[in-house]
């Protein structure tokens, strides 16, 4: 095998690890502004830590195989080596990463130190922001759109945002009717029946109201008025 061709190899080799861990760790997740330079660098990064703690195993497999022409009588070597470090080390990594990197997002409204160093970065915009933080699974959301009328919904599992870089788009699970009281307050009304989602374009949206898990239907607006006649 020509040596410029083992040397690409070689080359893949030790960096194509550390792109797929970052690419896995961004699954799911809302991307900062950030310059493709830095992904690489994190890339190499991730790529070198890897690299330096199979480095014994590394050593070894280099001393046994010798020179490169002799790599065709150290298969039962070099295969495990290859999946391990290649294809299943990353993966975990990268899922592992990506995994943690979530958790913090949704839990902490202030990650730390260490959200950052792992290639993290806040929110890009108040819209990730309040999705990655504030608006948790079991929320309730009134939508408004561009023309002013109001719906509603139920955030849980079987929602979804969209988040940087994508379009900011959302889908409820549960549609319900909305309304605003004179004060301009929102509030949910009825469920639609039966149960149904609905999916919103970014271009349709003017604004978002999360009324959070503890609201249950128009109870509010009830106690609002009762006031009122009071």
């Amino acid at each position: 095998m020509p040596d410029s061709v083992v040397g690409l190899i070689i080359a893949l080799a030790m960096v194509l690890p550390g792109f797929v861990i970052v690419q896995l760790s961004l699954v799911g997740r809302a991307q900062g502004v950030g310059s493709e330079t830095e992904l690489v660098l994190r890339a190499l990064f991730y790529a070198l830590f890897l690299h330096l703690v199979v480095s014994p195993w590394t050593g070894w497999l280099v001393g046994d195989v010798g020179p490169v022409d002799e790599w065709r009588h150290h298969l039962g070597a070099l295969i495990p080596y290859i999946a391990v470090v290649l294809v299943i080390a990353p993966v975990a990594l990268g899922s592992a990463l990506g995994s943690y990197l979530r958790h913090v997002e949704r839990e902490d409204e202030r990650p730390g130190f260490l959200y950052s160093v792992l290639g993290a970065r806040d929110a890009s915009s108040s819209w990730d922001y309040l999705f990655q933080h504030q608006a948790r699974l079991g929320s309730w959301v009134v939508i408004e759109y561009t023309d002013g009328k109001l719906t509603g919904g139920k955030m849980g599992t079987s929602s979804a945002v969209g988040q940087s870089p994508t379009p900011h788009d959302i889908f409820v699970q549960e549609l319900w009717t909305a309304k605003a009281d004179s004060d301009g307050v929102v509030y949910l009304d009825e469920e639609i029946t039966p149960i149904q989602g609905k999916w919103v374009a970014d271009s349709q949206i003017r604004s978002v109201t999360i009324l959070g898990p503890w609201y249950t239907k128009n109870e509010e607006a009830e106690d609002a008025e009762k006031q009122k006649q009071g």
